[in-house]
């Protein structure tokens, strides 16, 4: 019987590399801080608050009648009613004045805008006088005459 190399080295290369593949024991994690590094502080823990003492645990007032269904709580607790504070008036703000085109002689129907009076001619034929036009140079509002 004769036995070929590769034959016999396969099944012992898988052997070995299947036991190289077990999972080691790695040590646990160090805690960390927010900042990934060092460990973790531990704060130190706030002291207990004193137990305060409400109206309901005091004993009663000398010389209270506690039968007529008048209660410590109601004699201690001093009873607040909120005042409603004052309306301020409405405000009404200012309107803005709307400036009028400025007609251009012997050109009917063309205004100068009062925004822009240098950029040139508005037309503003079919509009009827009164309208708000928006000034295509500056893009604000006038009325036309």
């Amino acid at each position: 019987m004769r036995f070929r190399l590769p034959a016999l080295i396969t099944p012992l290369t898988v052997a070995a590399l299947v036991a190289a593949c077990t999972p080691e024991e790695k040590p646990a994690p160090t805690p960390r801080n927010r900042y990934g590094f060092g460990g973790t502080q531990t704060l130190p823990q706030a002291p207990a608050q004193p137990q305060t003492t409400t109206a309901s645990t005091l004993p009663p007032l000398s010389g209270t009648d506690t039968s007529a269904g008048v209660t410590d709580s109601t004699l201690v607790t001093p009873v607040v009613t909120p005042t409603p504070a004052p309306t301020p008036p409405p405000v009404s703000l200012p309107t803005p004045e709307i400036s009028y085109g400025i007609p251009v002689p012997g050109k009917p129907g063309f205004v100068t805008s009062p925004h822009a009076p240098n950029a040139g001619f508005v037309d503003v034929r079919g509009f009827p006088p009164g309208t708000e036009v928006k000034d295509p140079y500056t893009g604000r509002i006038f009325l036309v005459p």
